[in-house]
């Protein structure tokens, strides 16, 4: 059986944060325009991987049944799941772990089998890295400049972490560049 990669994807500032110094992600998303090539990589997801500070973004956590972009099964790690479970429709199933990052990871991967995984979340993403976890990075950069807010690769000092590049898309607004993750032996 083959196994789907596991790949943390962001959208950065030119000077690195993943959000603003509000925490607001919207200048970031504002020049996502997905071309055919990113829509047919992000067909390939079979699972996504968050924190509850991503999962939290929205609003209302009912709508990622409605209309989130993968409508897939959502893995959010988390000290604490909510209270009430938020609704779920055939495709989007979501399950609060408690117990690491491997724990969700290894899970997210049973459930995309043959596809994908995406890692979404600074946080998730730091820990996901430190673990060794990763096999590809992709950064999408849009076109600001913030200043401050939260660093992607902020609390990774004491990781190096090698990269190969393996194709770069570029799109009307934004240049994604997918890594592959050299592996530590």
């Amino acid at each position: 059986m083959n196994v789907g990669k596991v790949c943390l994807g962001m959208i950065l500032s030119l000077d690195g944060y993943v959000n603003d110094r509000n925490g607001d992600m919207e200048k970031l998303y504002a020049s996502f325009e997905p071309d055919e090539v990113i829509q047919a990589e992000m067909a390939k997801t079979g699972a996504v991987v968050m924190g509850r500070n991503s999962f939290d973004e929205s609003e209302d956590m009912d709508a990622y049944a409605d209309n989130y972009e993968f409508q897939v099964p959502l893995f959010v790690l988390t000290h604490h799941p909510p209270e009430r479970h938020p609704k779920e429709n055939e495709n989007l199933t979501i399950t609060f772990v408690t117990d690491g990052i491997e724990s969700v990871i290894r899970q997210a991967r049973e459930a995309a089998g043959e596809r994908d995984v995406v890692v979404l979340g600074a946080d998730v993403g730091q820990q996901m890295l430190k673990a060794n976890l990763a096999d590809e990075l992709q950064v999408a950069f849009a076109p600001v400049i913030l200043g401050q807010g939260l660093r992607l690769f902020e609390h990774l000092e004491e990781h190096e972490i090698h990269l190969e590049k393996l194709r770069t898309i570029e799109t009307a607004k934004q240049v994604e560049i997918w890594y592959k993750v050299i592996k530590e032996q």
